[in-house]
């Protein structure tokens, strides 16, 4: 009995170890589509098309499928409600289910809300703005997933190793 305990401890711990890794990755994913949303906001701003169409638009895209928060946007703005503030409570319900930073997910809630009200010239700037920083977000997840998540597993599964070593 102790023995199936002991192997049990430590293939939990081995598969906690795998779910920390895979957080670690779906951030890096998260903040790659996040990137590659806003590239496709300046090039359909470039061509003149309304905001809240290219979040319709955007919401069907697969390359985007880790955004939930598009297509929740999108229903609302077919349901009636201002684009800013289905864009702030989409992000917001996504953001309860996702493991983003509070300033990342401010940065987001910000992001259409500041666009909707912009000029031409001001749109670019702030996609600049916001491009960069889903950059910088994109290469800290990227270094942390790389230098953490092999380790997330190894510790994980040491610890479980040890801790039915003990049971023994």
């Amino acid at each position: 009995m102790r023995i199936l305990a002991a192997a049990l401890l430590t293939g939990a711990s081995a598969c906690m170890g795998m779910y920390l890794r895979d957080r670690l990755r779906r951030r890096v994913r998260i903040w790659t589509q996040i990137g590659l949303f806003l590239r496709e906001v300046r090039l359909r701003a470039r061509l003149h098309e309304p905001l809240d169409a290219q979040i319709e638009a955007l919401s069907e895209n697969r390359e985007l499928e880790s955004l939930t928060f598009l297509a929740d946007c999108a229903a609302r703005c077919r349901q009636g409600y201002p684009l800013p503030q289905a864009w702030t409570a989409s992000v917001g319900a996504f953001a309860g289910t996702r493991d983003l930073s509070r300033a990342h997910w401010q940065m987001l809630m910000q992001c259409v809300p500041a666009l909707s009200d912009a000029d031409s010239l001001r749109v670019d700037a702030l996609l600049d703005l916001y491009e960069t920083r889903a950059a910088q977000a994109l290469e800290t997840a990227v270094q942390t997933d790389a230098s953490v998540g092999p380790l997330c597993v190894r510790v994980c599964a040491a610890a479980g190793l040890l801790l039915g070593i003990l049971i023994l």
